[in-house]
C-alpha cells in the first residue's frame, strides 16, 4: 500500500512541479485562480519567476524524497533522514491546509474570489490528501 500511495505523491509531485514550470515559462492557462485575491480583486501577493521556480523545484525535491523511499531512486542517505524528510513534507502540506487563517487554506476568513473556492474545494484538500498520504508511507 505504501509503494501505491508514494507512486500517487510522486505523481502529483510531478505534475505540480510540470505546472509551476509552465508557469515560470510564460504560461498562463490557471495562474489567475492560482494567487489568492482580497475583497478588491488584488493579488494578495505577486510570484515572482524565481519564487515560482523554487516550489517547483521543492516540488520536484518532494518526489525525489518519494522515489527514494520506495526505492526507485537511489539516494546516499540514511533511510532514517528519509523518514525525517517524509514527516517535514507531510508536516508543510497540513500547514498548508490550515492556511493562514484569511486567505489560503481551510480555516481562511476570506472567501468571496474564484482563488478561495479552487482552495477550498480543491488546493486544501488535495494538500490534506498529501499530508495523510505522506504521513501513511512514513508509518507503513
Amino acid at each position: 500500500m505504501e509503494f501505491i500511495l508514494s507512486i500517487l505523491n510522486i505523481t502529483i509531485y510531478l505534475f505540480l512541479a510540470l505546472l509551476h514550470l509552465y508557469w515560470v515559462f510564460g504560461g498562463q492557462l490557471g495562474l489567475t485562480e492560482a494567487v489568492p485575491t482580497n475583497a478588491n480583486g488584488k493579488r494578495v501577493f505577486a510570484p515572482s519567476r524565481l519564487g515560482t521556480f523554487t516550489v517547483a523545484l521543492g516540488l520536484m525535491l518532494f518526489a525525489g524524497v518519494n522515489m527514494g523511499f520506495n526505492g526507485m531512486l537511489k539516494i546516499p542517505v540514511d533511510p532514517v533522514y528519509i523518514k525525517y524528510a517524509l514527516w517535514t513534507i507531510s508536516l508543510i502540506f497540513l500547514v498548508r491546509f490550515i492556511g493562514d487563517f484569511r486567505y489560503i487554506g481551510i480555516a481562511k476568513s476570506f472567501k468571496g474570489s474564484v482563488f478561495a473556492c479552487r482552495d477550498t474545494y480543491i488546493y486544501s484538500p488535495l494538500c490534506l490528501l498529501l499530508a495523510i498520504s505522506n504521513a501513511i508511507v512514513t508509518v507503513l
